[in-house]
């Protein structure tokens, strides 16, 4: 009986470190996973973006080469 009577308290002292600790890796695993899902976002939108601007600075070329065009026709 001795020995249930001082794993009691030892029990319970190791739960109240264990439950915490758990929680906070989790709350700690889950913003984890949120920052790199932001991460994967903004890099695909950099793409994104990146592709555009190639395409808007490749409509800008071909625009000045008709300007050229129609102003050596002249």
């Amino acid at each position: 009986m001795e020995i249930l009577t001082t794993l009691g308290p030892i029990i319970i002292m190791i739960l109240m470190i264990s439950v915490p600790l758990f929680v906070i890796i989790r709350l700690f695993r889950r913003m984890e996973a949120r920052a790199e899902e932001r991460l994967k976002l903004d890099r695909e939108q950099i793409s994104f973006q990146q592709n555009q601007l190639k395409a808007s600075q490749e409509l800008n070329r071909r625009l000045t080469n008709i300007e050229n065009m129609l102003k050596e026709v002249e």
